[in-house]
């Protein structure tokens, strides 16, 4: 086999590139949100939020997760199998917390409904299709 059907061969399908592209850019969000999270410190009003240390905490897990996210798309863009399980397990949680803000209706908008429309999505497309056969082949290959 010639190395441009060895590269054909192991290129990730489409569905799986955007998947990648949305994950990275789920993470960079994340970053730049616990960033301004942690900025939050310095709000007048920061002890009704939980005061300073509270509010610093939650932005530096939000960074981490930022960051988790990040290394996950790296995993997916290779074709590893544990990184599409923890994509899996992330956006699940992500999903859920995101319905039950809709059924709840403490977080019914336009940006929730869309965001549990996309992660849906997103989690479709790493479990049909080409990106099935992409992440099986690529660990019948490991």
């Amino acid at each position: 086999m010639s190395e441009v059907d060895a590269q054909q061969a192991t290129r990730a399908p489409a569905s799986v590139i955007v998947v990648v592209v949305l994950t990275y850019i789920a993470g960079v969000l994340d970053i730049v949100a616990g960033i301004f999270v942690i900025l939050l410190r310095y709000a007048d009003d920061v002890d009704e939020i939980g005061g300073q240390a509270t509010v610093t905490l939650i932005g530096a897990a939000t960074i981490l997760l930022g960051l988790l996210t990040i290394a996950i798309a790296s995993g997916l863009s290779r074709g590893d199998r544990a990184a599409r399980i923890a994509a899996t397990v992330i956006l699940g949680i992500t999903l859920a917390v995101g319905v039950t803000a809709i059924v709840t209706g403490s977080g019914i908008s336009v940006s929730t409904i869309v965001e549990v429309v996309l992660i849906a999505g997103v989690m479709t497309a790493l479990y049909v299709g080409p990106a099935s056969r992409y992440f099986a082949k690529r660990s019948a290959d490991s």
